[in-house]
């Protein structure tokens, strides 16, 4: 974790502004650390893309969450519940073991939500889902050499998921589900994932990023606030060379 006030001193020191109210927190340091954590967000997705960097890079930031999936054997992602917003999916993880050991209770009402259980800790799973995309999925329903195949039901059988889709309608309130093939209705489900930093708010907060890349933080706010570009309105755009920079930073 890197201390927001570690930035807004070795930033000042780099504007050559220490001791000075020339920049204040709440107008230009809060949104220039919040933009240049939005631009690193974008950074590090490019580096996903171009394996140079995994996702467990960001340890500090790797979460794993217990979810029971509802009756259509999907389970829904809600920021409100869970408390934090999700980045990116790394895994979703079926046939798991929690604790407390036991086993999963009823669906509420007609079983058309899932359920968020902060109680129970993920332990292991004898299964972790292979993502498809759309098209696969919409393929291999009835193909026993496919994972996610509704074929194969014994200990062979391989399960599959489907990125969030918004499957609601004037019947059906749920919004942004992971759906997971075979059935997995009413059990237990892990979600291995990335929580989305935390915005800035006070200058006491920390910033959920490694230690080891202070000084590219630093940086980057600097330049939004010279630019004045920390309002937001900057297209976050990444080039190579960024990518580079924080790779060189991690490795450091």
């Amino acid at each position: 974790m890197i201390q927001t006030q570690t930035i807004v001193d070795r930033t000042l020191s780099l504007l050559d502004a220490e001791g000075s109210d020339r920049y204040l927190f709440d107008q230009d340091f809060k949104p220039a650390i919040n933009s240049a954590v939005e631009w690193l967000v974008a950074v590090f997705n490019s580096a996903f893309a171009q394996n140079k960097l995994s996702e467990e890079d960001l340890r500090e930031l790797v979460k794993v969450k217990i979810f029971q999936a509802n009756n259509f054997s999907r389970v829904k992602f809600d920021p409100a519940d869970v408390g934090e917003s999700l980045w990116t999916v790394l895994s979703i993880n079926t046939e798991v073991t929690v604790f407390p050991d036991n086993d999963p209770p009823p669906l509420p009402g007609d079983g058309t939500e899932s359920v968020y259980h902060p109680g129970y800790t993920y332990v292991d799973s004898k299964e972790s889902a292979k993502r498809l995309s759309i098209q696969e999925w919409d393929e291999n329903s009835d193909n026993i050499f496919m994972a996610g195949n509704n074929v194969m039901t014994t200990k062979l059988k391989k399960y599959a998921y489907l990125n969030f889709s918004d499957y609601s309608s004037t019947s059906y309130g749920e919004t942004g589900e992971i759906e997971i093939r075979p059935d997995v209705s009413a059990q237990f489900v892990g979600i291995r994932y990335l929580k989305y930093p935390n915005e800035v708010t006070v200058v006491t907060d920390t910033i959920e990023f490694p230690e080891s890349i202070t000084d590219l933080l630093v940086q980057k706010t600097a330049n939004y606030i010279s630019f004045k570009q920390g309002d937001g309105t900057n297209l976050y755009s990444v080039t190579d060379n960024d990518v580079q920079r924080l790779i060189t930073f991690m490795v450091a």
